[in-house]
């Protein structure tokens, strides 16, 4: 797609792009002292993410418990905090997080794994249910059961912790981890006041909802405001990127286009960033290619379509520009030398210019390395969802010949 195309949604137009001479007089000289040679940046993923449905953060091995674990933790509900006596009954803990359902404390002096742990929310919420004054369904809960020698895959006897656990809150306890992190059960399933079928474990509670399914009581934010720890949302912190499994998914490897005759330019590392930005994307136009910069790195690059250039409209302008607007997927249609066109659902859509070109994904074909589109740049498709995560609005964008 490109020049002159109109979009269901609209699109913000770009402001008066400033000179970096002196940055880009550094760049240059950075690149030209560094051998062409040089092997693009290692890629990592974000170590800290921003979790907007909650406003806080997720970090280090807590961010990678939580997106293995969402569903029995939650979103977390705090930020990270060093822990006061009394926050579990086992003692003193040391980095603490609540999450929804669940709390994680960090552990430093243990073993390579066995470093995040959950608290003991179950327990505690227990012990405050019996100091209360106990229902006779949790009293009758309390006393130790076994499974009938005939009870069936459907019911399992934790001997350790002289309780059963039936389905379904068996099936539910034992799919992947879930048993590590709930712990084992501290009551039978019984029913709450509230009529709700609930188990209490070691560090949370299940309950079965109207509809059969099993859930955990969101006892990590119940724990938070009991213990008056700050749950109110932050601001997202600079340099911290809003969740997104995409972060987590490694950018295409870099491929090597084919030398350019004559010129000595190794195209595998690309002609180096044009504008000196933090992070630049590079586009040739002769090379059917582009580059991203980091840091003055080369982080990916790609084969891809430019436009045709058979009538101005259709050709991939040659300069200076910024990603001004983004936009997860729309149409686009428009009229070139009086021939309608229109395409549905164009994703990872980035304009850089206010004639409406933009760096898209594109499904529609698989030429890349050869003009193709109205103007825009055409990317493959798993490269266009890595950029547009990768490129925030402001990333310089330049077009080569």
């Amino acid at each position: 797609m490109g020049a002159g195309l109109r979009v269901n949604s609209a699109w913000r137009r770009g402001g008066t792009h400033r000179s970096l001479a002196f940055v880009s007089f550094l760049f240059a000289l950075a690149t030209f002292l560094t051998p062409l040679t040089t092997s693009a940046q290692t890629w990592s993923a974000p170590r800290t993410v921003y979790v907007p449905t909650t406003g806080h953060t997720a970090d280090g091995l807590f961010l990678d418990l939580w997106r293995a674990e969402r569903a029995l933790l939650g979103d977390p509900v705090t930020e990270e905090f060093r822990a006061r006596t009394g926050f579990t009954s086992g003692g003193e803990a040391n980095i603490v997080q609540y999450y929804e359902h669940l709390a994680l404390v960090y552990l430093p002096d243990e073993a390579p794994g066995e470093q995040v742990q959950t608290l003991d929310l179950g327990r505690q919420a227990l012990n405050d249910a019996l100091a209360a004054g106990p229902t006779r369904a949790l009293d009758r809960a309390l006393e130790r059961a076994v499974c009938a020698p005939s009870g069936g895959a459907d019911c399992a006897t934790i001997v350790a912790a002289g309780h059963t656990i039936r389905d379904p809150f068996l099936t539910y306890w034992r799919n992947g981890e879930t048993a590590r992190w709930l712990g084992d059960p501290l009551t039978e399933a019984f029913f709450a006041p509230d009529r709700t079928r609930i188990q209490y474990f070691e560090n949370g509670i299940l309950r079965l909802t109207s509809a059969g399914e099993v859930e955990p009581l969101p006892l990590g934010s119940i724990a938070a405001r009991r213990h008056k720890v700050e749950t109110k949302p932050i601001e997202q912190p600079q340099d911290v990127p809003v969740y997104d499994e995409a972060l987590f998914i490694p950018p295409p490897e870099a491929t090597p286009t084919d030398t350019e005759s004559g010129s000595g330019m190794d195209w595998s590392f690309g002609p180096g960033p044009q504008q000196g930005a933090w992070k630049e994307i590079v586009v040739s136009v002769s090379a059917q290619s582009m580059w991203a910069y980091e840091a003055g790195q080369l982080v990916t690059s790609s084969l891809v379509s430019t436009g045709t250039a058979e009538v101005w409209e259709t050709t991939t302008p040659v300069g200076h520009w910024s990603v001004l607007s983004k936009v997860d997927v729309q149409d686009m249609e428009g009229t070139i030398s009086d021939e309608y066109y229109f395409v549905a659902d164009v994703p990872y859509v980035m304009y850089f210019d206010n004639l409406g070109n933009a760096l898209h994904g594109t499904y529609w074909h698989d030429n890349f390395g050869t003009p193709m589109s109205h103007g825009c740049v055409n990317l493959p498709m798993d490269v266009a969802a890595w950029m547009y995560e990768w490129a925030p609005v402001g990333t310089a964008v330049s077009v080569i010949g």
